[in-house]
């Protein structure tokens, strides 16, 4: 069944640049796990991978949570963004294919999160993630420059005739792709890595310091502000997912019993003529 939302006669643009959008992110998905492993253990036998687990810190495990958590909420919540864009956006440009900027931009992200996950200590961790997030910033203003055309053209369809509620869901699904949040989620993220820079500055992993009856290493601490970060960032992001998820579902099934007029045209209806 076709979604209620499309009114495009021609939605065949716009699958296929989400279809082609999915695999781009699933083969980071499946491409980054493998390198990294292949990179790491290629030289090690069997027993020397088991002791190399056996053997991990406490700061270690911490830093590798961190990473996991932080690439799964990538790559999943970049599928999710694909599907919610699909069921607003109608016709895509240049008949759905992909351009070669959008390809070289993954390719940029991959490239910089393989550098992320292979770093081994904190300062050079700091400085990849730096650089992992101009990049991504990057991308996502490619992204918005991109997106424009498919946004304004699904705004002039819903539009004429006037549709309320596709309108209101395109509005919150512009939103989460372009709004201002992202800026100051951005400026928050980069505040953060000052932090994580201070911490690399100010004293060896080694060196400890006395919490209470406990001692606790630099290493651990800065591991632990690795993890604060991937955990501000990705649950910020996740929380404007889940908002904009519930606003577009909500507005769906209120199509099915009620009509949605802006209180503007309401107002002009209930104005008595002269």
């Amino acid at each position: 069944m076709t979604d209620p939302i499309v009114k495009s006669t021609n939605i065949g643009s716009r699958t296929r640049l989400a279809a082609v959008a999915r695999l781009m992110v699933r083969s980071i998905f499946f491409v980054l796990p493998l390198a990294f492993t292949w990179l790491k253990l290629r030289n090690l036998s069997s027993s020397e991978i088991a002791q190399l687990i056996s053997n991990a810190s406490a700061s270690g495990i911490v830093w590798k949570t961190a990473l996991v958590v932080y690439f799964f909420a990538w790559v999943w919540g970049t599928l999710w963004d694909v599907g919610l864009q699909e069921r607003v956006y109608l016709d895509a440009p240049n008949k759905g294919k992909m351009p070669l900027q959008a390809f070289g931009m993954a390719f940029a992200i991959l490239i910089v999160g393989a550098a992320l996950v292979w770093v081994d200590t904190f300062l050079q961790f700091v400085g990849v993630l730096a650089l992992f997030t101009i990049v991504d910033h990057a991308a996502w203003q490619y992204l918005v420059s991109f997106l424009q055309p498919m946004i304004q053209h699904a705004r002039q369809v819903y539009s004429h005739p006037y549709d309320a509620i596709a309108l209101e869901q395109l509005r919150l699904v512009e939103n989460q792709v372009c709004g201002t949040w992202k800026w100051r989620r951005g400026v928050v993220g980069l505040v953060w890595i000052f932090v994580m820079l201070a911490l690399a500055l100010v004293m060896s992993p080694e060196r400890s310091v006395r919490a209470g009856p406990a001692e606790v290493t630099w290493g651990f601490i800065q591991a632990v502000s690795i993890l604060i970060w991937v955990l501000l960032m990705e649950s910020w992001h996740w929380y404007v997912r889940m908002v904009t998820r519930i606003g577009v579902d909500t507005l769906e099934h209120l199509r099915d019993g009620y009509r949605l007029v802006p209180l503007s045209a309401l107002d002009m209806a209930r104005r008595p003529s002269s």
